[in-house]
């Protein structure tokens, strides 16, 4: 099924925010890049510090005047990432699509990224996010209260297209934050999926099965 999609701009990697001079600037930009590529390609306990300041043509030194530690720096990444889909989710709700067609743009923001990644790598990736907590969420306190945060920073992006969704449709007795939530684990599970068979675009589907399922939970 081919959808009508809000204009996305082009999948890149999150950069760090802006520092004092443009020399540390670009250093952690590129400690940051390059940990979110590594990251995303393995696992967060199979990529070492040298080898993400080979890949960032960095020296340790420079890497731990920004970071003390690798976690460090892996919560840097999960703040870009997470900030950079929040922000395309909050394109969508100011976009002029219809309600539904809005809300099923919510699933091409993971789909466009693993397209992405497929051509350059060969494979779908599905969920950075989602990959590090199940790798470190019961481990690392400070990577579930991370994950948290993010889940939150999502369900707020998404709420002004739940609403829209829910008042185009009549929908009155449901719950905005429970829908976000829903709607996340639905997006969470077409990362799977789309891991699972290395296909970006099933992603799709899952939108159109978000809107029946809101609609469903509304008759309840």
């Amino acid at each position: 099924m081919r959808l009508s999609v809000v204009p996305d701009r082009p999948a890149d990697t999150p950069v760090a925010a802006a520092r004092p001079t443009e020399g540390t600037r670009t250093s952690r930009e590129r400690l940051v890049g390059a940990a979110t590529e590594l990251f995303l390609a393995g696992s967060f306990h199979k990529v070492g510090i040298a080898e993400i300041c080979a890949k960032a043509q960095i020296n340790k030194g420079t890497f731990y005047h920004f970071f003390p530690s690798k976690l460090d720096l892996l919560i840097e990444v999960i703040d870009d990432y997470v900030r950079d889909v929040a922000a395309r989710y909050e394109e969508i709700a100011r976009s002029t699509e219809t309600p539904e067609r809005k809300l099923r743009s919510l699933f091409l923001v993971p789909q466009r990224r693993n397209e992405a990644w497929k051509a350059v790598h060969g494979s779908a990736p599905g969920c950075f996010l989602g990959s590090i907590i199940l790798e470190l969420s019961a481990s690392e306190p400070l990577v579930r209260e991370k994950a948290r945060w993010a889940v939150e920073q999502w369900k707020a992006a998404m709420r002004p297209v739940i609403a829209a969704f829910l008042a185009a449709e009549g929908i009155r007795h449901l719950d905005e934050a429970d829908a976000a939530e829903a709607l996340i684990g639905i997006v969470q599970g077409a990362n799977v999926i789309a891991k699972l068979r290395n296909d970006p675009s099933v992603m799709s589907a899952f939108g159109v099965m978000a809107a029946g399922m809101l609609r469903a939970m509304g008759r309840d």
